[in-house]
Parts: structure tokens; C-alpha cells; sequence
């Protein structure tokens, strides 16, 4: 597993790019990426829009799933929210597999502020192709 070539990938993505998602940390089974939060992140009540929570975890959540050396792809993801995010924090997201059959995967991410406070947590289920990464 190429570390760079995974996060070159997914800093490079257009989607995270846009919500200014950047990971910071890969290695095999294992992902960590930030995001400060922004004005245009917030929802009418004043803190984070659970989409950009979500879009965060499920970005690093797919920066972990790629770390096994072949194109991985989402199946099912479920989040639970615990703790509203405000404008001018940093989330963090750290995902981890738990587990890893032949072609299923399931990932654990747990989003926190900068304060280490749990903001939320994914679980994600996703498919392992046998296509390799073309690095």
C-alpha cells in the first residue's frame, strides 16, 4: 500500500477539495482527516450541517477503505450524531476497519472537535473490487 498515492487520491478528490476536507494521516486499515468548519458549513440553527459531518466521515471513511491496495467502494453507511459542531472548529474524523473479509469491509469513524469531544460516529460497510490502484 502506496500511503502517498492514497492521500494524494483523496486530497486531490474535487468533492473533498470543494468542503476542504484534508487527510493527513493513512496507513493500511487506518485514516485521519480535518476540516475546519466555515460559514458556509453551517445549517439554520447555527452549528455544522450533519451532510458536512457526514461528507467528512464518509470521505476519510474511503481514504481508509482504499488502503488495502485495491479500489474500494461504499455500500451502506449509518451515522449517529452526538454533539453539534460550531463555526471556526476543527473536526477530526479517524476511521479504522474493523473488519475485513474477502470482498466486504466495515469501517468505524469517529468524528471529534478540538476540544477531543465526540461530535459523531459512522460505521460503513463497503465492497473491495479486484481492481488494484493504478499508482
Amino acid at each position: 500500500m502506496n500511503e502517498e498515492f492514497v492521500k494524494a487520491m483523496f486530497n486531490e478528490c474535487r468533492v473533498g477539495s470543494a468542503a476542504g476536507i484534508n487527510i493527513f494521516e493513512v496507513r493500511e486499515g487506518y485514516a485521519k482527516g480535518s476540516l475546519v468548519l466555515k460559514k458556509e458549513h453551517i445549517n439554520v440553527f447555527g452549528s455544522a450541517h450533519g451532510g458536512i459531518v457526514f461528507m467528512l466521515a464518509d470521505h476519510v471513511g474511503g481514504a481508509c477503505g482504499n488502503t488495502l491496495g485495491k479500489k474500494a467502494v461504499n455500500v451502506e453507511s449509518s451515522i449517529q450524531y452526538f454533539k453539534p459542531a460550531l463555526e471556526g472548529m476543527t473536526l477530526f474524523a479517524e476511521a479504522c476497519l474493523t473488519y475485513k473479509g474477502k470482498r466486504i469491509g466495515r469501517i468505524e469513524i469517529k468524528i471529534t472537535n478540538d476540544k477531543s469531544e465526540e461530535i459523531a460516529v459512522m460505521h460503513t460497510v463497503f465492497f473491495i473490487t479486484d481492481e488494484q490502484h493504478k499508482e
